[in-house]
Parts: structure tokens; sequence; C-alpha cells
């Protein structure tokens, strides 16, 4: 298999080698003939124009013996006159005395015309030294061209021989060199084979090597995928760690506020039974609200958060079943109640259907104006704050702490004087403190019970919308 292919290789690359050889000669030949058709132009070149210039030159050689022939009759002229001339001069004498002026005539018009004759002959001699100037540059230029068109000729006529005799040799290389084209084959085949070993060795080394690094590659693509996982695992650790200890805090948490709001409905549960059973009363003109004792600040925090959820509740209920006229009423007035109070407003008391001790009136009308008069301080305190500055977060949970503590002065200055005038008054008519059981036992026909416990509504009803108008502004 081999020898065949080697045979087959070697009889194609002794025909290629041919063709290019033969492709050369084609070449050369081409050139050769261009050559020749170029020299073939510029000899006919040359030839034309020194046709040309041959006829210029006789034409020149006419002119020329045209020249001479007139310059030859002007002469003989010249002479002829001279002779005349030279023949009138004895009778000169014999002329009458009166044409002395006559006789100097001739005289001038002799000088004149050999001064013409003179200088129409130097005229005539100039030209024709000038013409022969020229013809003779010209005949020396033909001559140089006519050189030059001979050498050219020769050269022609000697690369012509040589193209002659190099296609006969081409002609007759193939069969001479044919011997040399099979040692050239052989030799050519011989360094292929060795080329093809050559070539067969180094593609098992650049498959070895590309084996090695693809190992070595896919070793560490797998070892940074291992250490790639292990990160995300501990990270996935840490982050499980940290949700775990935020579930058991936000478990503690939910325990405690469940725990808050259960004590918060109890405590929510406790008033709204005496407010159910005093509905049916009709409720005289209220007096003044004087307020009673505040319960504990943590107890208002805590219920002020149940209000935040149950508001939200009213509010749901209320978009489903479009909550009664009378709940808006009650909101409207409490809710311009608390706007007055920021103002600074005081609310003028109603007028009382039922006469009371002047003791009792001149004791929680003084309170009210304490009370009245802390608010109006503690709003202008506001209001000086926000003129200098934006009002912040910080400043708006310290001017509610404020209007709470304020809330609870008030609160237990009004639960001294109820007390006060709680004393001369049996025992089943005493009031308890905010938060304890409702109303019982009582007859409800002393009028400061009755407006007792109108105030404690009052005062249970201030203390909603009062929490509830803090949650609006947080």
């Amino acid at each position: 298999m081999w020898a065949q292919e080697s045979d087959g290789e070697t009889g194609s690359s002794s025909e290629d080698e041919e063709d290019i050889q033969c492709e050369i000669l084609e070449i050369q030949r081409d050139e050769a003939n261009q050559r020749l058709s170029e020299l073939e132009e510029v000899s006919n070149q040359l030839l034309k124009e020194i046709n040309v210039l041959e006829m210029q030159f006789q034409i020149e050689r006419s002119c020329r013996e045209s020249a001479e022939a007139l310059a030859v009759k002007v002469s003989k002229e010249n002479k002829v006159l001279k002779r005349t001339s030279q023949m009138v001069m004895p009778l000169i004498p014999e002329l009458p005395e009166n044409s002395a002026a006559v006789t100097f005539e001739p005289e001038a018009d002799c000088d004149e015309v050999d001064d013409c004759g003179e200088e129409t002959l130097l005229v005539e001699n100039q030209a024709l030294i000038a013409v022969s100037q020229l013809v003779t540059e010209e005949f020396t230029e033909m001559s140089q061209k006519l050189e030059l068109e001979q050498g050219l000729r020769q050269h022609a006529e000697v690369f012509a021989h040589q193209m002659f005799a190099a296609r006969g040799e081409s002609e007759m290389l193939p069969q001479s060199s044919e011997a040399g084209l099979q040692l050239r084959l052989q030799q050519a085949l011989e360094q292929i084979s060795t080329i093809s070993l050559a070539l067969c060795d180094i593609q098992c080394c650049y498959q070895d090597q590309v084996r090695q690094s693809q190992s070595a590659v896919d070793q560490s693509a797998v070892l940074s995928e291992l250490q790639n996982l292990r990160e995300q695992l501990e990270g996935s650790e840490e982050e499980k760690k940290a949700l775990e200890t935020q579930l058991c805090g936000a478990n503690g948490c939910v325990m405690q506020l469940q725990e808050e709001v259960k004590q918060l409905q109890e405590m929510l549960s406790r008033p709204e039974e005496p407010e159910e059973e005093a509905a049916p009363a009709p409720p005289p003109p209220p007096p003044p609200p004087p307020p009673p004792l505040p319960p504990p600040h943590t107890a208002v925090t805590n219920s002020l958060d149940f209000l935040r959820i149950r508001r939200r509740e009213r509010a749901t209920k209320a978009d489903q079943n479009k909550a009664a006229p009378l709940l808006d009423m009650q909101t409207k007035a409490v809710d311009e109640m608390m706007e007055r109070i920021k103002r600074g407003i005081v609310l003028r008391p109603m007028k009382r259907t039922q006469e009371d001790d002047s003791s009792w009136k001149d004791q929680r009308g003084e309170n009210r104006k304490s009370a009245v008069v802390e608010l109006k301080g503690m709003l202008d305190g506001m209001k000086r704050q926000q003129l200098r500055r934006a009002p912040s977060r910080r400043g708006r949970n310290g001017g509610e702490v404020e209007l709470l503590q304020v809330l609870q002065r008030r609160r237990r200055a009004m639960g001294e004087n109820q007390d006060q005038t709680r004393d001369p008054q049996p025992g089943p008519q005493c009031v308890p403190a905010a938060g304890d059981a409702p109303w019982a036992g009582e007859s409800g026909s002393a009028p400061v019970l009755r407006r007792l416990k109108q105030n404690r509504e009052k005062r249970d009803s201030r203390i909603r919308a009062s929490a509830l108008i803090i949650s609006q502004e947080n």
C-alpha cells in the first residue's frame, strides 16, 4: 500500500513540476513577445520620424539652392549696374551748367541702390547662415536617432535570437531531465515520509499533554465546587442558627403580647359592663368634666396598643357594615374636644339642672383651671419648639408623654375632690377607682353620684379618644 501511494505521489509530483515549468516557459515566451512587439513599435516610430526628417532636409536643401540662385542673380545685376554707372561717368562734364542740381540726383539714386543691394545681400546671407545652422543641427539629431535605432534593432535581433535558442532548449529539456526529475521525486518522497513520522510523534505528544491538562482542569473544578459547597453549607448553617434564634425571640414576644392582650381585654371588659347597664337611664345635662384618678402608666401604654388593634378591627367592620351615625357623632365630638384642648381653648361648662355645694364647685373649678393652664403652657412650649425646628418623632413622643402626665395629674386632683365629696355620704355611695368593678347597689337618686358616674363615662371616652388621636399621629 505504501509503495502504491508513493508511486501515485511521485507521478502526481512529476506532473505538477512539468506543469509548473511549462507555465514558467509560457510566461517567459509571452514576455519576450511583448518586448518584441514593443521594439517593433519603437522601430516603426523611428522610421516614421526619419522619413519626416528626410522630407524636411530635402525642403531645406531646395530652399538653400533657391537662395543661392537668387544671390547669384543679385550679384550679376549689381555688376551690370556698376558697368552702366562706369559708362555714364565720362558723359558728366558734357552736361550743361544749369543742370548742376540734376547731376546729383542719379548719383544719389545709385548710392541708394547700392545701399539697398548691400542690405538685401546681408539679410539674405544672414538668412542663409541661419538656415544652414538649423539644417546642420537637424542633421546631427537625425544621425543620432539613426544610430540609436540601429543599436535598438541590433539588440532586438540578438534578443530574438536568444529567445529562439531558449525555446529550443526548453523543448529539449523534458527529454533530458526525466532522470533528474525521478531522483528529485524520490528525495521528496523520502522527505515526506520522515515528515509524516515526525508529525505522528508530535500529535501523540500533543494528545498526551491535552489529556493531562484536561484532567488537571477537571480536578481543580471539582475542588473549587467542593469548596463553594462547603462555604454554602457553612453560610446556610449560620443562617439557620440565626433564624432559630429569631424564631425563639419572636415566640417569646408573641407569648408576651398574647398575655398583654388578655390582660387588656380583661381590663377593658370591666369598664364596658357598667356602660351597658347605665345605657337605659336618660343622662342629665353633663357638668364640666372632673377627671378621676388615672391608671398606672404601663396600663395606659398597653391599652394604647390594644386600642390600636381594636380600632383597626372596628375600621374593617365599619367598611363592611357602615358604622352607625351615633358612633360617628361621638367620634366627631371627641375629635373636636381634643382639638380644642390642643389649641388651648377652654371648654365652657354646661348649665346645671341641679345645684351643688359651693365648696365642691370652687374646688372643681380651681382644679379645672389649673389643669387648663398646664395644658396651655405645654401646648405653647410645643408650638415654640415647632417654630424653632421641624417636629421630630422624639418631640412628638415627648409631647404625648407630657400630655399623659398632665391628664394623670388632673385625674388625681379630681379624684381627691371626689373622695372629699364622697366622705359625708353613706358607704354604698363610694366611687371606685378607674378599672374597678362597676357601680353596684346604687339607687341613682343622689345627683352627685349621677354626675360622678357621668364624669367617669366621659373620662373613659376621652381617654379612648386621646389614645386614638395619639395612635393616628404616630
